[in-house]
């Protein structure tokens, strides 16, 4: 088969690989579309703490089931060779306390695709399925969500990254009537907005840079954009001040209720907290750039005040299906989002658009 092979950082190749057989228990998936995540960027350009060498990149998989080797149920119904499914891309052990809850990408031993083991940057995925799970015992997959014939695949690869706004969004608890700050307007950005809307937020503010991503979100969205000057702070010249005074002007120097950080470049710091009003919540979602890790948080103001910081790291398998069911059930409409599709021989074109920041998202497509 073929398969974008990352060597090492900087080296991406397409190789002719055996094609993979179905693991024990597990299902071989034939790929219809991948997505390029902006974690599949950072691989290629610097590598990743959990990513072994060689490593087939590609974790947003949508495929049809070639083989399947063990009775697995989706909506109570056994899943069958010849099936369009959505692959929740986290191998859990399905029985440790965080599985049990329901927290199942909290997993004590949890294994990634396209981290641990092998992506969806190929013709073939070899899926490991987890050992009998609580939620099986409901007639639920973790893995597989069955998606109907007609649906375009590369519309449903934007359910992992619609499952990781679910979980940010639920640990930052956002509802009716807030006003909701996200900071970033590309593919995770757009995300948080369609999500942000189908909620209950009252306002939502959306700070971005690129004209073109401004445009879309303006389009598709009812997110209020605000302009991020592109500062140089080696300069003295301050990045995050028009957009600061803008939003507490917006808001009548109150604050927003919520703040989602949908890039990395926002550190999150006492800065941040006074862009809150009193109640509000910040939840880190986009990983913190290194050097800023740490900063100096008023704990005092956020007693008072009663403000959260909270964290949101990928989604759970629950979290996982709503995604896919609102994609489905057009209760979320983001195909506008993918910007650029190319097939396994042009993933290169692909990588370049998404690290480009040429448009939103882009789809490695079967042809």
């Amino acid at each position: 088969m073929k398969a974008a092979v990352l060597k090492r950082p900087k080296n991406l190749a397409l190789m002719d690989l055996p094609r993979p057989r179905c693991p024990p228990g597990g299902a071989l998936i034939r790929v219809e579309a991948c997505a390029v995540c902006g974690t599949d960027i950072k691989m290629l350009d610097q590598g990743h703490r959990d990513l072994c060498y060689p490593r087939i990149l590609g974790h947003e998989v949508v495929g049809r089931i070639e083989e399947i080797d063990r009775k697995v149920q989706a909506d109570g119904r056994q899943l069958r060779a010849g099936e369009l499914v959505q692959v929740w891309p986290g191998i859990a052990c399905g029985h440790c306390h965080a599985c049990f809850r329901g927290a199942d990408n909290r997993c004590r031993d949890m294994k990634i695709i396209g981290f641990n083991i092998d992506g969806g940057f190929a013709e073939y995925l070899a899926l490991p399925l987890p050992a009998q799970s609580f939620s099986e015992h409901f007639g639920i997959s973790t893995a597989l969500n069955r998606l109907p014939e007609e649906v375009d695949p590369a519309l449903f690869t934007l359910a992992e990254p619609l499952a990781c706004c679910i979980n940010g969004q639920e640990q930052a608890r956002v509802g009716e009537g807030d006003t909701v700050l996200i900071w970033g307007g590309g593919p995770i950005g757009a995300l948080h907005a369609l999500l942000a809307e189908m909620r209950g937020a009252g306002e939502i503010l959306l700070a971005e840079r690129l004209p073109g991503r401004i445009r879309e979100i303006k389009r598709h969205t009812s997110a209020r954009v605000i302009g991020w000057f592109s500062g140089n702070r080696e300069e003295g010249q301050d990045p995050f001040e028009e957009a600061e005074r803008t939003i507490l002007s917006e808001t009548d120097g109150r604050g927003v209720d919520v703040i989602l950080t949908a890039t990395p470049e926002v550190k999150i710091d006492q800065r941040q907290m006074r862009l809150l009003a009193p109640g509000g919540r910040i939840c880190i979602f986009s990983g913190p750039q290194p050097g800023d890790y740490e900063g100096m948080i008023d704990l005092r103001s956020m007693h008072y005040l009663e403000q959260t910081i909270t964290g949101a790291y990928g989604c759970s398998s629950r979290q996982n299906r709503m995604a896919a069911s609102l994609l489905e059930s057009g209760g979320i409409r983001a195909n506008w989002i993918i910007t650029k599709r190319a097939d396994l021989a042009r993933i290169s074109d692909a990588f370049e658009h998404s690290s480009r920041r040429a448009g939103l998202k882009s789809v490695v497509c079967a042809v």
